[in-house]
């Protein structure tokens, strides 16, 4: 249905009162000003525009303004928002929630999780939302299979009411964030498959995570640290109220803890400040929500930091590979997101980035394992000399003994992080990285002489 444009402006009441009617811009056509709208850079500005004066203020019950604000995120369909108008669905779900979108990655300790957040369109079976997903994978992993991130729904924020069976209700402009499994109960009796819960922004802190063993203590990276090219810091977070990260910590309470239930992580304060962070917080103890598990892996080890996980904005750059053998080939094509096999451990996902002097390349883990945790530098490797090269291919054909496989036109060699359980008796060890095509590398570890493959993440086609 076409927008009614606001009745006309009487210029001559216009003049004779100081209500800001006087105004070129309210004397212009409905048409006319609609495009100009559409200069503004924001929709807050828009706001701010429409509302110096009453008559322009009209303009904001124009459901085509907001249908417009709402398509760059591609919402041109509102059927399945629960009767929702335009404007609801922008100013309660889109504009505040709207920064969500995208790939997160938490910093539990260890294991490390990623959640990526998505508009669902919704069907005649389901409300239309934002959805969380959080990636995992099985274990273990072939080493030269990696398997790509399977997506398990935990979150779901929309309109909808704590029960699914119920019908939408238009009255209700309330949006709400579930813990959401995705599954609609068929039968009175099943249990529900979603329930309330809460999404809130955390201020800075500088609280990071330790591993106490008996008389010795390791460090876990901390996650983001210093300098993280994986941290996306051109997204926003939420338009929600931020609320203040607790100080509590551990430092003096692992002193006194008893030897015989070592080892065991805690949380004290240190000099690296990681930034504002969002968090999943679920009313339901552990044993009642299935969400926790998928936020937050069990650790083999007791754990004093009771905090749900903070979740930063990770950077999810899909390029376009480039052939190695093409001339255009730098190390800056091998940047962004990869999966990987770590054997026992399962598939993981790495960051990769390259330094601006374009001779290294580093892979940081975005998830990680009990032995090498999420934000360790997994391994690095240098772009060799022209002199190196042959003998660096000449190596590769030695260590691979595969007579049929064409040696790959790049060879690098580098070093990667090894340890024992719980981050200890860390080892720097030599390996040989093949940049097999555009999106897959092979890295020959040689301390347990064996070869694993790493592949790009090129996104996915459609949602699971």
């Amino acid at each position: 249905m076409a927008d009614t444009p606001p009745r006309a402006i009487d210029s001559r009441r216009a003049n004779n009162h100081g209500d800001g009617l006087s105004s070129p811009a309210v004397r212009l056509p409905f048409d006319i000003i609609h495009i100009l709208l559409d200069f503004v850079e924001s929709v807050v500005d828009l706001v701010n525009f429409c509302s110096t004066c009453k008559p322009l203020h009209v303009y904001l019950k124009t459901d085509s303004v907001w249908r417009r604000a709402c398509a760059p995120y591609g919402i041109r369909d509102f059927r399945y928002f629960g009767g929702q108008s335009a404007q609801a669905v922008y100013t309660q779900l889109i504009h505040p929630y709207g920064p969500l979108l995208g790939l997160w990655a938490n910093d539990h300790p260890f294991y490390g999780k990623i959640l990526e957040f998505s508009l669902f369109p919704g069907d005649a079976g389901e409300q239309a939302g934002i959805i969380g997903e959080v990636w995992t994978s099985p274990s273990p992993a072939p080493p030269d299979s990696p398997i790509p991130p399977l997506y398990v729904r935990a979150v779901k924020i929309s309109f909808e009411g704590a029960d699914p069976r119920q019908p939408p209700s238009a009255t209700n402009a309330s949006v709400r964030v579930f813990c959401d499994r995705g599954r609609i109960p068929t039968e009175p009796d099943d249990p529900p498959s979603r329930h309330l819960s809460s999404l809130v922004r955390l201020s800075a802190t500088t609280l990071s995570k330790f591993i106490m063993f008996y008389r010795r203590k390791v460090n876990l990276p901390d996650f983001p640290p210093h300098i993280s090219p994986w941290l996306d810091r051109t997204r926003s977070l939420p338009r929600i109220p931020e609320i203040p990260e607790t100080t509590d910590h551990q430092r003096e309470i692992i002193k006194i803890y008893p030897a015989a239930r070592l080892p065991a992580v805690f949380v004290a304060p240190t000099k690296v400040t990681k930034p504002p962070a969002i968090s999943i917080r679920c009313p339901l103890p552990p044993d009642q929500c299935p969400c926790h598990a998928l936020h937050a892996t069990a650790l083999g080890f007791a754990n004093l930091d009771t905090r749900p996980p903070r979740y930063y904005p990770l950077r999810n750059d899909i390029l376009p590979g480039v052939d190695p053998a093409s001339d255009e080939w730098t190390v800056a094509s091998l940047d962004g997101l990869w999966y990987g096999s770590y054997g026992p451990s399962g598939t993981e996902c790495i960051y990769l980035a390259h330094y601006e002097d374009r001779v290294r390349v580093e892979a940081t883990k975005i998830t990680g394992d009990v032995h090498v945790p999420r934000g360790c530098v997994s391994w690095i490797v240098h772009v060799p000399h022209e002199s190196q090269r042959d003998r660096l291919r000449g190596y590769w054909t030695t260590v691979r003994d595969a007579e049929d496989e064409e040696v790959p036109r790049r060879v690098f060699a580098g070093h990667g992080t090894i340890a024992g359980e719980g981050f200890t008796d860390i080892a720097i060890v030599d390996i040989l990285a093949g940049i097999i095509s555009e999106d897959q590398i092979d890295i020959f570890w040689t301390e347990i002489h064996e070869f694993r493959t790493y592949r790009r993440y090129k996104g996915r086609s459609k949602r699971s």
